[in-house]
């Protein structure tokens, strides 16, 4: 185009730079901007806006935060969508004041918060725990006419149950029922998720088939959660049924569905049937992880299998995998008990080799297993290298 004569226009850069943010292509993006202004194309507050969401997505926020500024300058006006990315991105970071300024800059400039606005700080001030905040913002927006909708809901609904309000996330359900806005997938999976966490599994069995009843798709979302719910309080036969359910209506187990059952196996005895399903998740597309390994490794030195649980540990550099300090101490652990302590302390150093130094925890774990089988020389030693990296015994090692 520009080969033939022909200049784009804002229109055309800005199509161009959507696409690019769209597909997370940020700093392309950042790029084409900057050759916009050299080329004599002035941004409008469309183009503007696009590449600041792009960096507040990105994480990028005093990036964002330069360009805003820079567009101010330049006499364009940000608008409703411009203002809730920077507050987003502020929040993301903590940045309340920063972020509490940007929400009455916004409004004194007659530009009203919407419901994307109000969802969005809901949604922080759950995650932050600050629910009766949270409470206020909904309150605010009610009485200025902006309806909630049921990401708003579902927002307020986590809250309570980080807070393990049970009672108040199940009346607010309610409440967005009776006002006519329709609960999603998202929103049931929130109520069973806390209802699992409470360990009520009827009410929240009950929510799973209400959600079918009411003519929507369980997700793998929602067949996860409620697996895991059945895992903690050891109903594998009803894990069993759930999990043959969920193939049976299309949904792909992934590696989360697998992490859970392998756990929920484990924890109940079951380590023949754990490795088994593992072994059957490798015959799929599916490649195992850390989280699995480290589950099998646990399971198998727990229960003295140590020959298992050292075959694992060597599968893991064949797997193209690092282990990690958790797994390193589990292993090291394992070998402890079982006295092979010339092993753990050679795992134990190269922990380092590997660039996986060891911390407090690793310390304290080796050196309990020295002293449970009266090597002490090795085990003081260890705690003079442990004080000297700054780690602290704790009262089982110095016991």
């Amino acid at each position: 185009m520009v080969a033939r004569g022909c200049q784009p226009d804002v229109h055309t850069y800005t199509t161009i730079i959507n696409g690019l943010c769209k597909i997370g292509e940020t700093a392309a993006a950042a790029g084409l901007f900057k050759k916009m202004g050299e080329a004599g194309c002035q941004p409008d507050v469309v183009t503007y806006s696009m590449i600041i969401d792009s960096l507040c997505k990105d994480r990028r926020v005093n990036e964002a935060l330069y360009i805003f500024s820079h567009m101010k300058a330049k006499g364009i006006s940000p608008n409703i969508f411009t203002y809730n990315s920077l507050i987003q991105g502020l929040c993301n970071f903590s940045r309340w004041r920063e972020a509490s300024a940007m929400l009455n800059e916004m409004m004194s400039l007659n530009i009203m918060p919407n419901i994307v606005t109000f969802s969005l700080l809901i949604n922080i001030f759950c995650k932050e725990g600050n629910v009766f905040e949270a409470q206020g913002v909904l309150k605010t927006m009610t009485e200025m006419g902006v309806e909630p909708n049921v990401v708003t809901y579902s927002s307020l609904m986590n809250g309570y149950f980080l807070q393990a309000e049970v009672v108040e996330a199940r009346k607010l359900f309610d409440v967005m029922i009776t006002k006519g806005c329709k609960p999603d997938v998202f929103s049931y999976n929130i109520l069973i998720n806390g209802y699992c966490k409470a360990k009520r599994i009827g009410e929240a069995k009950q929510l799973f088939n209400e959600m079918i009843h009411q003519g929507l798709t369980p997700d793998i979302v929602s067949y996860n959660t409620l697996i895991d719910g059945l895992c903690q309080l050891g109903r594998l036969m009803e894990v069993h049924d759930l999990f043959k359910n969920m193939l049976t209506n299309g949904n792909v187990p992934d590696l989360c569905t697998y992490s859970i059952l392998l756990d929920g196996f484990c924890k109940q005895g079951y380590l023949a049937k754990a490795f088994r399903l593992f072994r059957a998740m490798q015959s799929t597309y599916l490649k195992p992880n850390m989280v699995m390994y480290n589950i099998l490794i646990d399971a198998m030195c727990k229960s003295g299998n140590l020959k298992e649980a050292r075959k694992l540990f060597s599968e893991l550099f064949v797997q193209g995998l690092q282990p990690n300090v958790q797994i390193y101490t589990t292993i090291i652990n394992g070998l402890c008990k079982e006295g092979l302590l010339d092993e753990a302390l050679e795992a134990f150093r190269n922990m380092e080799e590997d660039g996986c130094p060891p911390n407090e925890f690793s310390y304290n774990v080796i050196i309990r297993g020295f002293l449970q089988h009266k090597d002490e020389s090795r085990a003081v030693q260890l705690i003079g290298e442990m004080r000297e990296k700054g780690f602290i015994a704790d009262a089982g090692t110095t016991a």
